[in-house]
């Protein structure tokens, strides 16, 4: 005690000196400090990848930890999106006034690091869409 190592690496101890294992935390380096992911899907672009998932940190060394995201780069601009848990169609039958289906979504990343995304973005959207087919909306 205390343990130097950061962002859950092991520490090891002899009597003068101390080393980490960073293995499995998304960091190296001597106190697992510096994250091995990049802190964007714009920064992966530079280094020359195409669009794929890939894990951002955004706040690089800092408290949030690293998520998954897909980056879509074109020619001209990258879009990052950020994870939820429903398929890209969700169905839903049998809703009715009386039995309404509600529907959650559970992103892959807390707001914190959400916000930490969007806060260094150009441009920001969030798209949910309803389909219907032979139902009434908005009892219209």
């Amino acid at each position: 005690m205390p343990n130097l190592c950061e962002h859950g690496g092991r520490c090891s101890q002899t009597w003068d000196s101390f080393t980490c294992t960073c293995d499995g935390t998304g960091y190296s380096g001597a106190t697992c400090h510096t994250s091995i992911y990049e802190q964007s899907c714009e920064a992966y672009k530079h280094l020359g990848r195409s669009s794929d998932a890939y894990w951002v940190d955004p706040d690089g060394s800092g408290p949030l930890s690293p998520f998954k995201v897909i980056c879509n780069m074109t020619e001209d601009k990258v879009w990052t999106t950020v994870l939820n848990n429903l398929p890209a169609q969700t169905s839903v039958t049998g809703s009715s006034r009386e039995r309404r289906t509600l529907l959650q979504l559970n992103y892959s990343a807390s707001i914190e690091q959400i916000m930490a995304v969007t806060n260094s973005a150009e441009h920001c959207e969030q798209h949910v869409s309803y389909t219907c087919r032979m139902s009434r909306l908005l009892n219209t």
